[in-house]
């Protein structure tokens, strides 16, 4: 069996959501992760509950530290720079996810580190890129959403827009990218031998992800508005609630999707030439809303397994993980838990036909694997007691 990444040794700065579940993904995927941890910030993900009885980590925490290592490091004190340039022989990728500015003022830059490691590979994650007038600001997923033009044409007309809940700009645009960057950095080291520098802003990913809207405004000047679009409520493509307060989400675009739509609530007197979106929307909408709220969510969705019209229910997380679809893709998984017993995680979602991951450990209590890595480069017993006792892992 190959495992796909394997080699690849990754030295990660990040918290959070956006870098820890790009190393989560890498290291599932075979890579070697160690996790830099500082007591002095207390990563705020790892303080959110519920708690595993008898591991001191949150439930986020051990997924998010999957097959990875942990090391406390205070980044502020000296001597962590020569650790952190004895690592970097060993993990030659670094992700980090402080504001610009903040790793070359703890000589922990690009610039200074590939003085040690011509071939090191190094990732940074910010919310809006290392250049520009935002560059110092800081921010979070909803701040994204709000700068990239998103949520300006998201939900109803006259109502706020709604924070969708998921990290959408943190895993959709720093993850992903952060990713795609470290391994595209990976295929051209291994043609020429040289490292690189890989700037990933959390904001310029969510301009990329208004794909459709911004190539069209880049025309044509045009702006996308609530409930203008076929996607955003200017046509039947939506969310409809049905009698026990649930919803189901109708997505039949296309002729042959809508023609059999409207066949199976009853309705073909409603089909028309434009599908989706007929002249009439608004009203035609109203009916379909009045004829949702006949049956339950569950009756509906019996109704609609029985055609292909993308036509499908709204579940809620549990539901989702329960269902047979996702149970039968693998998207669960047992993994082992130190004092023995197993705990439900979510899977990597990338299937390969030569390699099933292996999903070794949940994550480990911070700083756990200190001791251990700094065996391995060359420290002793002494000498790790002395930088306990001197504040380095503080």
């Amino acid at each position: 069996m190959t495992v796909p990444l394997t080699g690849l040794r990754i030295l990660d700065f990040t918290h959070l959501i956006p870098g820890p579940l790009a190393t989560l993904h890498l290291a599932d995927m075979g890579a070697q992760v160690l996790k830099i941890v500082s007591k002095a910030r207390p990563d705020a993900k790892n303080m959110q509950p519920p708690f595993l009885p008898g591991n001191e980590i949150s439930a986020s925490a051990a997924y998010l530290g999957r097959n990875k290592r942990s090391m406390y490091l205070n980044l502020k004190d000296s001597r962590a720079q020569k650790i952190v340039q004895k690592l970097i022989m060993h993990y030659d990728i670094v992700i980090e996810q402080f504001r610009p500015g903040t790793m070359a003022k703890l000589g922990l830059d690009y610039e200074t580190l590939c003085q040690v490691n011509p071939g090191l590979i190094y990732c940074s994650i910010s919310s809006y890129g290392q250049t520009g007038p935002q560059a110092q600001r800081a921010g979070h997923d909803i701040n994204y959403l709000a700068r990239s033009g998103i949520m300006s044409y998201a939900g109803p007309k006259g109502e706020v827009p709604i924070s969708p809940g998921a990290f959408i700009a943190d895993t959709a645009s720093g993850t992903t990218n952060a990713i795609i960057g470290i391994l595209a950095a990976v295929i051209g080291r291994n043609k020429t031998g040289q490292g690189q520098y890989i700037d990933i802003s959390l904001t310029d990913g969510m301009i990329a992800l208004n794909n459709v809207y911004a190539a069209s405004t880049l025309i044509d000047g045009q702006i996308p508005d609530h409930e203008n679009t076929i996607f955003n409520g200017g046509s039947l493509y939506g969310y409809y609630e049905t009698k026990d307060g649930k919803h189901m989400s109708v997505g039949s675009l296309e002729p042959q999707f809508s023609t059999v739509f409207f066949e199976t609530i009853g309705r073909p007197d409603l089909i028309s030439p434009a599908g989706i979106m007929p002249a009439n929307s608004a009203e035609v909408k109203k009916q379909i809303r009045d004829i949702f709220l006949r049956k339950t969510r569950d009756e509906w969705t019996e109704i609609f397994r029985r055609v292909d019209v993308c036509v499908e229910p709204v579940l809620t997380v549990r539901e989702a993980l329960n269902n047979q679809q996702i149970k039968e893709r693998g998207m669960v998984v047992d993994v082992d838990l130190p004092q023995g017993g197993k705990i439900r995680q979510p899977a990597l979602p990338i299937k390969f036909s030569t390699y099933k991951p292996k999903y070794k450990k949940i994550g480990v209590p911070a700083g756990a694997d200190t001791r251990t890595v700094l065996q391995e480069l060359g420290y002793n017993e002494e000498q790790i007691a002395e930088m306990e006792k001197t504040g380095l892992f503080d």
